[in-house]
């Protein structure tokens, strides 16, 4: 209960500035008129048009505090980062106690930097295994994550996997069903929304739903093709295809994406396994750590030795993984270890401090993983424990969490479009609706709905921007071969429209699935020698983040590109407007030259995209299945007004706030009441 009061203080009591409707005197009305249409388009998603209207309804009230916010959100959500920092530094010098405006800074002066870069992280909390009630786990192997944050833990000594949500409470207790009951988990993955159980005492690899429920088993007792002595770790490639350690029979297996045994991997002379015991991919090498050797061998795609990996302080190597370009080993007896894969450094990672200031040592370190927001998770084989590790940043500042939009075109049902993010500009994904608070004109709503992830995601668009050159239209096959797999897996429901960026920039498709259309278009342009790639890149993203669902920006490019092509809108408006709406950038090209990747790095690297050859062969193959996986993670929240249609125009105040782990963060917005339909 004091918690619940805490929150209510943090929302209410905070607001320190007046940021609420004023009262306009004689001669102020247009100002009210101007905020008013720049509401209604920023509900619309209509951020360009709303920007104006605030701007006009600053200009003419000066004080008018409420709209200068709304225009620094709108400067935000257009990529114009700088300008929405000015206003609100503007507001803060008027009120430096208010919270929600100095959060607001805090947080857009460091997406302006790119987000935090301080690599610390600090111990965060523990889960034992054996203090709670109805999910026990013994023993932990292994931990992995879903896309919605959830995490799940392996018992090997309790014979099951519990489920936890991303706030770190367990949700279920999984023993398997009757046919495949659970004996035991020694290793857990994630892939395509399914948890994959190596079971080291049945010889199997065990597929689960996420609710739980059996799906099927690979494997079985043997030493032939397709069956295990003890599987001791498994992992996927980016093409679907799974590698499980097959410890007692000293080799690594690969079996495709039916489930068919592909190829066995056991090593020669120096490098011959012995007993796999922890396996990991990285750059279509494979990662092996193999316990009795006290080595890692790394092999290529096709079973070759390229390295083996040794220290001398190791005695019990157990598993890897590769996280943030970082090799991360555990050692049963010694601990973890880290390799840094820029620049060779092998690390004892020391002993930590709980929050009581108490030392924690790992007994017997069995994985470690990392969750989407940087945090890292050790599993503690002999102190049946999780310790849990974050950015520091992340644990001592607020989330920010930004209203988007508020959607009243089915008054009185009202819809909240909402994104939070932690300090390193991360969305933070799995939050639950009771983390949530919605307040009405300072009025509590205990009543609301949290839109189904899937609902949201059921759809693709695809915004492609292509360089209106020769070059370009000459390598018309390359192109057909290309983006067949991606149009291919294309659904009636997904769309792709195309811009030309020529000497100017034009919308010449709004709306197709066709690989044909696309290609026709680009045969009958006009080839020219200027590309305006900036001004058809904010047309594109203007268009993708008014959509809910998977949105992605794709280049299609030559060699002819250059820089010049972002004079009008530079690369960096371009970048802040894609991050603010959470839309990748994929550069698609059909010029084998690897020296123009750096050239577009500075697009696709912040926004999580790619640069990607067009020759057939290549990870072109896997787009659609990558697009994807590029989620909306948007939290839409819904509810039921009390408030009287009658007060048609009456402005309605809304705050939202959030805790999550502990970390809270909130945002003010609001809407007028409409005239009825």
């Amino acid at each position: 209960m004091r918690k619940f009061v805490s929150i209510i203080f943090l929302l209410v009591c905070t607001q320190i500035f007046p940021l609420d409707f004023p009262n306009f005197s004689l001669g102020e009305e247009n100002a009210k008129e101007e905020f008013k249409r720049g509401l209604t388009y920023k509900n619309q998603r209509e951020y360009s048009a709303a920007k104006e209207r605030f701007q006009k309804a600053v200009n003419l009230k000066k004080d008018f505090h409420l709209a200068r916010l709304e225009l620094a959100n709108n400067y935000y959500l257009l990529g114009e980062w700088e300008e929405a920092l000015d206003e609100l530094e503007i507001l803060s010098t008027k009120a430096k106690n208010d919270l929600l405006i100095t959060t607001k800074i805090e947080s857009l002066r460091l997406a302006i930097a790119g987000g935090v870069t301080e690599k610390e992280k600090i111990y965060f909390k523990t889960i034992e295994g054996d203090s709670i009630r109805g999910y026990r786990f013994r023993n932990p192997t292994d931990i992995t994550f879903d896309e919605d944050g959830n995490f799940y833990v392996a018992g090997f000594d309790t014979s099951n996997v519990i489920k936890f949500n991303a706030a770190g409470n367990p949700i279920a207790n999984w023993r398997g069903g009757l046919t495949r009951k659970l004996d035991r988990p020694v290793s857990l993955v994630y892939h395509n929304q399914k948890i994959y159980i190596a079971d080291f005492a049945r010889d199997e690899v065990l597929a689960f739903d996420l609710t739980g429920s059996f799906l099927f088993s690979i494997g079985g007792p043997g030493k032939g093709q397709g069956q295990f002595r003890g599987p001791s770790s498994i992992c996927f490639d980016k093409l679907g295809n799974l590698y499980v350690a097959d410890s007692g029979n000293g080799r690594i297996q690969k079996f495709n994406t039916k489930q068919q045994f592909v190829l066995e991997i056991t090593g020669l002379g120096n490098s011959k396994l012995i007993n796999p015991s922890g396996i990991t991919i990285e750059n279509q090498n494979l990662y092996v750590v193999d316990k009795d050797k006290l080595q890692v061998i790394v092999f290529d795609a096709d079973g070759n030795t390229l390295e083996t990996i040794s220290k001398p302080e190791w005695k019990k190597p157990r598993n890897i993984r590769i996280l943030e370009n970082q090799i991360f080993l555990t050692d049963e007896l010694t601990g973890i270890w880290t390799y840094s894969l820029n620049n060779g450094e092998w690390y004892q990672l020391p002993k930590f401090r709980d929050k009581k200031g108490v030392y924690r040592v790992l007994f017997r370190p069995f994985a470690t993983n990392m969750d989407t927001t940087g945090s890292l998770y050790f599993v503690d084989f002999g102190k049946h424990r999780i310790d849990i590790f974050s950015q520091k940043n992340n644990l001592l500042s607020n989330l920010d969490l930004k209203i988007e939009s508020i959607d009243t075109s089915d008054f009185p049902n009202i819809h909240i479009y909402t994104r939070v993010k932690n300090r390193a500009g991360k969305e933070i994904v799995g939050i639950d609706r009771l983390s949530f608070r919605i307040f009405e004109n300072d009025n509590m709503t205990p009543l609301f709905s949290l839109a189904s992830k899937n609902k949201i995601n059921d759809k693709l668009q695809i915004a492609m921007v292509y360089e209106n050159s020769e070059s370009l239209k000459k390598a018309k096959l390359n192109l057909e071969d290309g983006l067949f797999p991606l149009f291919r897996s294309l659904h009636e429901t997904d769309s792709v429209s195309l811009y030309r960026a020529g000497k100017d920039s034009q919308l010449i498709l709004s709306q197709t699935v066709s690989l044909r259309d696309i290609l026709a278009k680009i045969r009958d342009s006009k080839p020219e020698e200027k590309f305006n790639f900036g001004k058809a890149s904010i047309a594109a993203i203007k268009k993708l983040s008014m959509e809910t669902g998977p949105k992605i920006l794709v280049y299609l490019v030559s060699k002819e590109a250059k820089e010049d092509g972002f004079l009008q809108y530079q690369k960096s408006r371009i970048v802040s407007y894609a991050k603010a709406h959470s839309i990748p950038i994929y550069v698609l090209t059909t010029n084998p030259n690897p020296n123009l990747e750096e050239s577009w790095s500075d697009l696709t690297s912040p926004t999580n995209g790619k640069y990607i050859l067009l020759d057939g062969e290549g990870e072109e193959r896997e787009l659609y299945k990558e697009f994807k996986s590029q989620l909306d993670y948007r939290y839409i929240l819904s509810y039921k007004t009390d408030t009287n249609p009658e007060l048609i125009n009456r402005y309605i105040k809304i705050g939202i706030g959030v805790d999550h782990r502990g970390v809270k963060g909130r945002d003010e917005g609001g809407y007028f009441v409409p005239e009825p339909r």
